[in-house]
């Protein structure tokens, strides 16, 4: 019981969302729109996370256009920074006087999607904003947003699952020293509170492996390098 209090103190608690999941919340998505008499014109997914919701709108929708742009919390010097910044902008497109519908897939703070939608505003006719999640104390709420989490969760998406099990991962190991591939399972299930099938931890330690990130000792320990 130590453990798992120790590890649950060091990783936060998750959901998992699979895809027919969020297919189905970005299909309430589209009905709240169409409901909302809201047509836009061009949908902007905020680079990464959005990308895979706003090509799924787009046909929902039945439209043609997407734009993208990419914030993130790092500086010019790869340095983290608290607040989001626009990392790359628009395409050089005019939007004047179109209505855009900017789309990203979780609002935890709101930072993100405050800084894109200041930073559109000024540059088309009318801008809703959709996400599939939000924290409950987000300082941003969207108009289209199907999945308030009152407690906060970390949310597995499927087209960021992998890289955020590399850094849990990367985590996991530096505080244990080393630990097999059933351990990593176990610890991080137990700890956040969600399963995890034993390809994906594979697919994980295949690319820390390839990386020069990790060995395997011959009791099958994996240990950072």
């Amino acid at each position: 019981m130590e453990e798992e209090a120790f590890f649950r103190s060091k990783f936060p608690q998750a959901i998992r969302l699979s895809w027919d999941e969020v297919e189905d919340l970005l299909w309430t998505i589209f009905l709240s729109i169409r409901e909302s008499g809201f047509d836009p014109d061009v949908i902007v997914g905020v680079s990464r996370g959005g990308l895979a919701p706003a090509r799924i709108l787009v046909d929902y929708l039945q439209k043609k256009y997407i734009c993208t742009l990419q914030m993130g919390h790092w500086d010019g010097n790869a340095q983290f920074t608290e607040r989001p910044s626009l990392i790359y902008p628009l395409p050089e497109v005019d939007l004047t006087h179109k209505r855009i519908l900017v789309v990203d897939d979780v609002s935890d703070e709101g930072g993100t999607m405050e800084e894109v939608v200041s930073y559109l505003r000024p540059k088309v006719g009318e801008i809703r904003s959709a996400v599939i999640v939000s924290k409950s104390d987000s300082c941003f709420r969207a108009d289209f947003c199907p999945k308030i989490m009152d407690d906060w969760r970390w949310v597995f998406f499927p087209w960021s699952k992998h890289e955020d099990l590399v850094a849990f991962v990367e985590k996991l190991l530096q505080l244990t020293g080393g630990a097999s591939i059933e351990d990593i399972i176990r610890i991080l299930g137990e700890a956040m509170q969600v399963d995890f099938a034993c390809d994906e931890i594979e697919k994980v330690l295949f690319d820390m492996l390839s990386a020069g990130e990790i060995s395997e000792d011959g009791n099958k320990v994996w240990t950072l390098i």
